[in-house]
């Protein structure tokens, strides 16, 4: 059984691991309001503290991922705000706002002119921070598919270099 201060460990190890993810979360939940989104974020991070013994130890970052969306939909549900469904379309998605720096992002698009609209569209996905698993999840393919997806893109930005 751990201890209280390595639950705490674990548990901050984590919260640095999703929180972009958590972040996010937030941010779509919110409609990009700010101070909603900075009170959900808020919300969620206590009631995953708050159900931290319920998180398996030794859990992959696939299952605490999972795990996190699980606490952070019950917290949207029970703040009585608008549900969304959690697998949309790709244009009903509201970008999150830019945290790198904006030559970083500019470079890339550079480098990805020669992609197809497809291509893009996963590539903007990557950049967002999603992971594979979400990226397959978003737009109804196999999570292979989007890694060779990937793999492609790498291999046509490497050409423009």
């Amino acid at each position: 059984m751990p201890t209280d201060n390595a639950r705490y460990n674990d548990f901050d190890r984590m919260v640095l691991r999703h929180r972009a993810f958590i972040r996010h979360l937030c941010w779509w939940q919110a409609s990009g309001h700010n101070e909603e989104c900075a009170d959900l974020v808020q919300e969620c991070l206590l009631a995953l503290w708050h159900y931290r013994h319920t998180l398996r130890p030794g859990a992959t970052q696939g299952q605490e991922r999972q795990w996190v969306k699980y606490h952070c939909r019950s917290v949207f549900s029970h703040r009585n705000a608008k549900y969304r469904p959690w697998i949309v379309s790709l244009d009903e998605m509201q970008p999150l706002p830019q945290e790198e720096p904006p030559d970083h992002r500019e470079r890339i698009e550079e480098l990805a002119r020669n992609l197809t609209d497809y291509e893009h569209r996963v590539l903007n996905l990557i950049l967002d921070g999603y992971s594979l698993g979400d990226i397959a999840a978003l737009l109804g393919i196999k999570t292979k598919s989007v890694s060779q997806i990937r793999y492609r893109i790498i291999e046509k930005m490497k050409k423009e270099i």
